[in-house]
């Protein structure tokens, strides 16, 4: 995933790695989460935009330890959504700050 910033900001990529595992028909997303504001509340999410824009579909929620790290997993059909096979289309892996039940703007986004 790469980081994203306002012009008022320095763009840093943390090294935030995502892993599948497939388990047949559901599939597990584990989200090794580093470079955000320590002991905040954050969505992993799919975004319908490349660019992380678009609605939020929410995978998992969670809460960044000291020092702005945590480990997220989430269970379900994931690589059917995201590949769009069916009557979704295409979605796109983003992190976004949880502020009021709403997960807006993404600051880290599923790299090309």
């Amino acid at each position: 995933m790469t980081a994203t910033a306002d012009s008022n900001q320095t763009v840093v990529n943390p090294p935030t790695s995502v892993t599948l595992f497939d388990q047949g028909l559901t599939q597990v997303i584990q989200a090794a989460v580093t470079g955000l504001v320590p002991k905040q509340s954050y969505v992993l999410a799919l975004a319908e935009g490349a660019d992380g824009s678009g609605m939020l579909q929410p995978l998992a929620v969670f809460v960044t330890n000291p020092a702005g790290s945590a480990i997220v997993n989430a269970i379900g059909p994931i690589r059917t959504i995201v590949q769009g096979g069916g009557p979704e289309k295409r979605r796109y892996l983003v992190i976004a700050p949880q502020i009021g039940g709403i997960g807006r703007p993404p600051v880290q986004i599923q790299a090309p």
